[in-house]
């Protein structure tokens, strides 16, 4: 009810606004998006401004920085072995993070007093990466296996990191409900280009994973380096029971890149403030 009452308040301001002035020339501006069905009112990963060389053309540069993070407790203390000794608490985590920078051109056209609609065209770039975290609890020497009063808390981790690049051409336009204030719209056709990093496999100690997951029996196989690192996207979710300790067991094909054509849309009520 809250998401649909700020949408209403939106609209209301838009079509009740009197005759406002649009920009002039020589002005900033910074602008984020709305999105008021989303988790979040307002999506501050990704930031714009625009500075307005005069009335019909602007240079535009747009922003993402985003990191999320979670940790997940799958085993509470105790749950494995409740007593000699007394079995620890063990955490799943989950991280991603994206930076990415898109400059742009526009060209505005005369509209209606309140209303200024442009083309424009942009290029971006774009970088992140995902860690997936479990942690496991058991003996890191082969002579501890089967005494858990020296076991110890250890982990496997999986990640990857993509970068994507591309060119916009644009077109949208920006709706002044007063003199500083606007809501807007913008779509248009894009070429994209992604490419993926390496899969990597990794823990923090070696002999509790060959241990645990390669059946270790001697040392030559609990000393043997896993095979951390393969080609393409391999999809991966903790919190799923997705994380890989043997790529040898994935048998499906591992996209390296991606090249795309096609219409790109900004979902969200884009709104921004003019500043001289």
């Amino acid at each position: 009810m809250k998401k649909l009452m700020f949408t209403l308040a939106i609209c209301s301001l838009v079509f009740t606004s009197a005759q406002a002035q649009k920009q002039l020339g020589g002005e900033h501006n910074v602008e984020v998006n709305l999105t008021p069905f989303g988790n979040s009112p307002i999506d501050g990963t990704t930031i714009k401004y625009r500075n307005f060389l005069d009335d019909d053309k602007a240079l535009r540069v747009s922003l993402t920085v985003g990191s999320t993070s979670g940790t997940y407790a799958y085993w509470q203390e105790g749950e494995i072995l409740g007593e000699n000794p007394v079995s620890p608490q063990l955490n799943m985590e989950t991280s991603n993070t994206v930076i990415g920078i898109a400059p742009g051109y526009e060209m505005h056209f005369s509209g209606t007093d309140n209303l200024s609609p442009y083309f424009g065209i942009e290029a971006y770039y774009m970088m992140g990466s995902r860690t997936d975290m479990i942690e496991s609890w058991g003996a890191n020497d082969l002579d501890n296996v089967g005494q858990p009063d020296v076991y110890v808390t250890w982990d496997v981790t999986n990640k990857q990191a993509y970068s994507s690049m591309g060119l916009n051409l644009l077109f949208g336009a920006d709706y002044y409900f007063s003199d500083a204030i606007y809501v807007g719209f913008e779509a248009g056709l894009g070429f994209g280009m992604t490419s993926f990093g390496n899969h990597e496999i990794g823990t923090s100690d070696l002999t509790a994973f060959n241990i645990e997951f390669n059946s270790a029996f001697d040392p030559t196989t609990a000393g043997a380096a896993i095979a951390d690192s393969f080609v393409g996207e391999l999809p991966f979710n903790v919190l799923a029971g997705e994380i890989f300790v043997d790529y040898d067991d994935y048998t499906y094909p591992n996209q390296v890149s991606n090249t795309s054509l096609g219409n790109v849309f900004n979902g969200a009520i884009r709104v921004g403030f003019l500043f001289d």
